[in-house]
């Protein structure tokens, strides 16, 4: 009874760090449009913004979404995995399946950063608390 009450604890966590990470992702992505409509910026800057901006998202969703001080290091490879996920899906939607292709990089520093994050997230949390 008890892993599975652990089990759901994770899985909310993981799913409500994606989510908040997903929608500072959006807002940033929206910032990152202006800048570079006025600033007419090059494709280079613009693909590391865009690495800036999927990191920080997902650092900022990882401490804001875990509530449970556990497993940090697993649920923040997860979180990664499933923002790089809804990531691309909604990317896609949103340029009408024309250019909705995996990206290895993508894939390989959003579990990193999400990794790390969650061990920074449980961490903290645990000396909040103590």
């Amino acid at each position: 009874m008890k892993n599975s009450d652990t089990l759901k604890k994770s899985g909310a966590d993981v799913l409500r760090a994606a989510l908040i990470a997903l929608l500072i992702s959006l807002i940033g992505v929206l910032i990152l449009a202006l800048i570079v409509r006025w600033a007419s910026l090059d494709d280079t800057s613009i693909t590391i913004g865009n690495y800036v901006i999927k990191a920080l998202s997902l650092v900022a969703g990882v401490l804001l979404g875990f509530k449970t001080p556990s497993n940090g290091a697993a649920k923040g490879a997860l979180t990664g995995l499933l923002y790089m996920l809804l990531c691309m899906f909604v990317f896609a939607v949103a340029d009408g399946f024309k250019s909705a292709n995996f990206n290895y990089v993508d894939l390989i520093t959003t579990v990193i950063a999400g990794t790390v994050a969650g061990i920074i997230a449980v961490n903290v949390r645990v000396r909040k608390t103590a």
